[in-house]
């Protein structure tokens, strides 16, 4: 557990964010987003509110909040601003306050180009507005840290499965429909083709590496290990308890993000630090099961 210190949590009404927060459980945490059910609600988008969010006494910031992939190419100056300023102003905060908090901040592997496998090695080339906003916060954390005005660690994501209740923006967010739909009994037209893979991860190891870069300290930026899944695999691995079926029906816009995406994130930094990673899709259905299976009734 991270030290009993003030922890702020942004984006923490979000998939990622509501998990973490639960695993925080009894420490000091300051939850906000723009929405219920977090308890400071406000809009990052507005430098005063985000620069608001520091105070002396916060030790820890996990920066989860974001426009994600479909919403920030949709909406180019939200996205910005959400993405990018609202980081900046974050970071601000954080030099202002002049006690150099521990900053966490939520990447993605959208800050590379077509590679079907990328290592600690493969070069960046974002190809959506998303991306290219993850990998300046990126440089602007790793600059902050040099100067010792945060603590920073960037976890660069892989796709994280599987996400509860309804759609959101990201264009990968079919991976966690695959799954959730059918296993809510309810029937889902899968907008890729069945070949379409994706480096995966559980929401599980997602939180437990949050955890952990808050404990490591300045890391620099960590490509989080995905293993490779396709849609039919993801399909199968639910179909034998599913109550609902999968048709597939790719969608040209979405099918080409798709084959542009990473299919597998390998990183041996990630693994010598003692960050976790999931084996394989029937691990992840098994660990949503456990969690969320019950509350579809």
């Amino acid at each position: 557990m991270i030290a009993a210190m003030r922890i702020l949590v942004t984006g923490a009404a979000g998939y990622i964010g509501s998990a973490l927060v639960k695993a925080l459980a009894g420490s000091d945490v300051v939850a906000t987003d723009q929405s219920p059910p977090a308890p400071v609600i406000g809009n990052l988008a507005y430098p005063q509110f985000a620069r608001s969010l520091i105070t002396s006494e916060v030790s820890t910031v996990f920066h989860l909040a974001s426009l994600v992939s479909g919403g920030a190419e949709q909406n180019f100056e939200l996205g910005t601003k959400v993405n990018l300023d609202a980081t900046r102003d974050l970071l601000e905060a954080c030099r202002l306050a002049g006690h150099c908090p521990k900053f966490v901040f939520a990447s993605s592997v959208a800050v590379y180009g077509g590679a079907d496998e990328v290592t600690d090695h493969t070069p960046t080339a974002p190809r959506l507005s998303y991306g290219a906003q993850k990998l300046v916060c990126e440089i602007l954390i790793a600059d902050y840290t040099r100067r010792g005005y945060v603590d920073g660690c960037a976890l660069r994501l892989p796709a994280v499965l599987v996400r509860p209740g309804g759609a959101n923006t990201a264009v990968s967010g079919w991976s966690s429909a695959i799954i959730r739909e059918p296993l809510a009994g309810r029937d889902y037209v899968c907008p890729v083709r069945p070949d379409t893979r994706l480096a995966c991860i559980s929401i599980r190891k997602v939180v437990q590496a949050f955890l952990h870069a808050a404990r490591l300290g300045a890391q620099g930026t960590v490509l989080l290990n995905g293993f490779s899944a396709s849609a039919q695999e993801m399909w199968d691995a639910v179909r034998p308890r599913a109550g609902g079926k999968v048709r597939f029906a790719p969608d040209p816009v979405v099918q080409a993000v798709m084959d542009g995406a990473p299919k597998r994130t390998s990183s041996e930094r990630a693994t010598r630090l003692g960050f976790p990673q999931s084996r394989n899709i029937d691990e992840i259905v098994r660990e949503y099961e456990e969690t969320s299976v019950a509350h579809h009734g």
